[in-house]
């Protein structure tokens, strides 16, 4: 009878471990992202400046947010990437470009993120101001996975 009951209290253990481990994570899920077209999409609303695009190509998905588009402040844009098959190793300030409706191009200030290589990077790619309203902004990211360009445009208002 002892047995029975220190094996039923050993087996309560575990499934309550279990569920205290399920309700709290210790680890942060890894992102991912949904395969795309090898064109830029709005992943939401069309008529807004800061819709997700994503676009995948040679085995690398990537999602660009802006979280700030405003005229005469600094400028920032959300980035995931992530794959399965190719290291992600490129210096994200030497492969992206913002350019603008003239075909002005901007290089990048600052990239706050994960550092370079591995399958899954995030970070946030940082511009400075921009002086004048372009009709629309492109930002750029060249030679990734070997894609020549990686284009995503935000029309502004």
């Amino acid at each position: 009878m002892n047995t029975k009951l220190m094996l039923f209290g050993a087996g309560l253990a575990l499934v309550l471990a279990a569920c205290n481990s399920a309700a709290a994570p210790t680890q942060a899920p890894t992102p991912t992202l949904t395969r795309a077209a090898n064109t830029s999409t709005s992943a939401g609303k069309a008529s807004s400046p800061f819709a997700t695009k994503s676009n995948s190509g040679g085995s690398v998905d990537v999602e660009v947010t802006p979280t700030a588009l405003n005229i005469g402040e600094p400028m920032a844009f959300d980035l995931a990437m992530n794959t399965h098959s190719v290291d992600l190793s490129d210096d994200m300030t030497q492969i992206a470009v913002l350019r603008d409706d003239a075909g002005k191009e901007y290089k990048p200030t600052a990239w706050e993120g994960s550092e370079p290589g591995g399958h899954h990077r995030a970070g946030v790619l940082k511009f400075a101001a921009l002086t004048s309203k372009p009709k629309y902004l492109e930002l750029v990211i060249k030679g990734l996975a070997r894609v020549p360009e990686r284009v995503f445009r935000w029309d502004l208002p």
